[in-house]
Order: structure tokens, then sequence, then C-alpha cells
């Protein structure tokens, strides 16, 4: 595992206890996952099955279980895991839903193949700066013509750079561009995290997979780290959600916003 990671590990370990809570409490990330839900039934159907990178609490996996699917949760946080498997226990789902311990970079570990599709959301592939081998570990993983969902954090974010502009804070405002990625705090410890465009995350995975579709993922929406100007302009904000789910896939708009959503699918490479 990259040294930076463990920093991220802890981080989220220590998250794990108000993950939930301040998912549920946040009405822009609501919004946001629900989108991402309905793109995932698009795609997928009752009883397929599916590689879930950076689970978390498992918020996803639960949900898509309950349409019929069956998750191999995976995530580089123990104690996010412990949260996913008490649910688990709770909900009786030991048959839909399977708790794996593994980084990115051990993904190629899993002994499990042919799965219909890989699933990634709310940028937990922003921690790593680069995916030459998570393309090939994860077309190894997918059957022919499986899909790859990833949630990504976008680095052309405007409601992000106009806010912090109109603060006089020119610096936080390009924070997204800066190069070699950016060091946040988070429960305490330092992270990195790395921003891409949509051109630049594909790159990596052009080899062996075909793009199908890119979303824009909060394009006119505020940020959910801006829930405070939900809260007071809530009836705008939500006439901006609106615009989004409209304009989502129509280029080019769709290559700007806080997150993206690019739907992949494997190549069938020749030998």
């Amino acid at each position: 595992m990259l040294d930076y990671l463990e920093n991220t590990k802890a981080a989220f370990d220590n998250a794990s206890i108000s993950f939930d809570e301040d998912d549920l409490n946040n009405p822009i990330l609501q919004w946001m996952r629900k989108a991402v839900h309905n793109i995932y039934l698009k795609n997928f159907t009752s009883g397929s099955r599916l590689l879930e990178l950076n689970a978390g609490t498992g918020i996803d996996a639960v949900y898509l279980s309950k349409h019929g699917m069956k998750i191999l949760a995976t995530d580089i946080s123990p104690k996010m895991l412990e949260v996913l498997e008490l649910k688990i226990k709770k909900e009786s789902l030991q048959d839909k839903i399977q708790v794996l311990e593994k980084p990115f970079d051990r993904i190629c570990e899993i002994d499990e193949d042919n799965f219909n599709g890989v699933i990634s959301n709310f940028g937990g592939l922003n921690c790593i700066p680069e995916f030459s081998k998570l393309s090939h570990d994860l077309h190894k993983k997918l059957r022919p013509g499986g899909k790859f969902i990833a949630v990504i954090i976008n680095k052309f974010c405007p409601w992000e750079i106009f806010y912090y502009l109109l603060k006089f804070d020119k610096k936080t405002s390009l924070r997204r561009f800066a190069k070699g990625g950016l060091d946040a705090n988070l429960n305490g410890e330092t992270i990195r995290t790395f921003y891409f465009t949509p051109k630049e995350f594909a790159m990596y995975f052009k080899n062996e997979f075909v793009i199908e579709k890119i979303y824009s993922h909060g394009l006119y929406t505020p940020p959910p780290y801006l829930s405070g100007v939900y809260n007071k302009l809530k009836p705008v904000v939500k006439v901006l959600m609106k615009i989004d789910e409209i304009i989502k896939g129509v280029y080019p708009l769709n290559r700007f916003g806080d997150h993206f959503i690019i739907i992949m699918r494997k190549k069938q490479i020749c030998v």
C-alpha cells in the first residue's frame, strides 16, 4: 500500500462513526446519491454480481442488494466495513453482500471474477494518482461486456471557482488544479486528494475500456460542502437540481461540475 494511503485509511476509520449520519443530513449529498442509484439501476439488473470499490459503510451495497443484486464490497477502512457488517447482520443480507478489506492496488488478489459490473462512488478513486494497474485488474475481473461505473471528483468545478473568487480567495478557488494533488484534513488526518477531468481519467482506461457515457454531477447545484446555500435558498437550489438532471449528459456541459459519472464497458482484447 502507498504510504500516504495509511493516512487515508486512518481518516476513514475515524469517519466511520458519523459517516451515515453526515450523509443522511446533507440534502445535496442525498440528491447526488439518488442520481447515482438511478444510473446503477439503468445499467445493472436483478441478479447482477457487482464488485464495489471504496464501499465505505455500504450505503450503495445495501441499496443495490434490495434490488436483487449481489455485491462484493471492498474498502481500505476496516472500521467502515465493520459498520457495513452490522447492517448485513441486522437486515439479514448475508446472501447478498460479502465484505473484503482491500485497497485499490490489491484488487488483483480477489479470487472471483466474471462480475457484471464494478462500481465506485463519490470520489473514492480520487485518493490515488493514476489507474493503469487498476484498469488492468478490473478488466480481468469483469465478464465480457461488463461495465465500470465511477463517480469522480472533477478538476473543473465552476461553483467552487466562482464561490471562492467572490470571497477573494483565488488560491482556494483553483485548488483542484494543484499539481501532484492536494493535502486536506479529514478527521485529524492529512489525506492526499487528486483531481481529474473526464478526459484525464478516461485516458488511464483507454486500452481496456470503451466510454459509453459521461454525466456531469453537480454543475448548477452547489457542492455538498455548501449545504448552507441549500438551506438558505432551497427553492432556487431545487430548480438548479432539476436543470442538472436535464442537462447531465449534454456535451460539453457534461465535462464540468463538482463530480462526473463515467460509464465504461470492457473491451474485448485480441491477443
